[in-house]
């Protein structure tokens, strides 16, 4: 059962950053907008930068469920 719990975690979390990555509902822009305000990240944490940033977790989340299936 906690196969299943991880591989399905996995499946949301890719999911959910792909949508971030992808800039669905400018998501992205609004991950900078909401952090803009601290100090010194607002030249750091660019929509680009957040996209990017999503993109690798979803590659990686991806990468760890198709292993995490691969297991006998």
């Amino acid at each position: 059962m906690i196969e299943w719990a991880e591989v399905g975690w996995g499946v949301v979390f890719g999911a959910a950053t792909l949508m971030v990555a992808f800039n669905y509902r400018d998501v992205a822009w609004r991950i900078h907008g909401f952090m803009a305000n601290t100090v010194g990240v607002n030249r750091l944490l660019t929509p680009a930068m957040v996209r990017f940033t999503c993109g690798v977790l979803t590659i990686a989340s991806i990468v760890s469920v198709v292993v995490g299936l691969a297991k006998p």
